[in-house]
């Protein structure tokens, strides 16, 4: 025979034994939480002073493409921030590839033409001057460039 102690030793075990296998089941059917996403950073490396360099270039051929495709631009009226890019620290010392100085000034020189004498053609000549470079430094951004160019 089992002994007062016994028997609610067994009945607390019982007990722990239903509340899990009820708590388990009250799971069943029921779709696990979906985690929260992880958005990557918008800039995934870090930033050296040339790469907020080209990032300042982009926006400013963004803002005057929409301008121009929105017939709002006065090409007489706009300038482009000169920048030596020779002057400034890459992210990777990889990117400093053999044309590098020869590229970057055949650049600036087509900003300054484009400061000169601001028209769709000078502008395409800056959007030009980048994708000569991209295809020999650093690849990346060549899709991206590409949506800089006027239709």
């Amino acid at each position: 025979m089992m002994g007062a102690n016994e028997c609610k030793g067994r009945r607390s075990v019982i007990v722990g034994v239903c509340l899990a296998g009820v708590a388990l089941l009250s799971q069943c059917g029921q779709a696990p939480p979906a985690p929260t996403p992880r958005l990557a950073p918008l800039q995934p490396n870090r930033s050296s002073a040339l790469a907020e360099a080209m990032r300042e270039v982009d926006s400013e051929l963004v803002e005057l493409r929409d301008a121009f495709l929105q017939k709002q631009a006065d090409w007489a009226s706009e300038q482009l921030t000169v920048h030596d890019f020779n002057a400034l620290m890459p992210t990777d010392s990889s990117m400093l590839v053999e044309g590098f100085q020869a590229l970057a000034i055949a650049y600036q020189k087509r900003v300054l033409d484009f400061n000169a004498a601001p028209s769709a053609d000078a502008y395409s000549a800056v959007v030009t001057g980048c994708v000569s470079c991209h295809q020999k430094a650093c690849p990346g951004p060549l899709e991206r460039i590409a949506k800089r160019e006027l239709p």
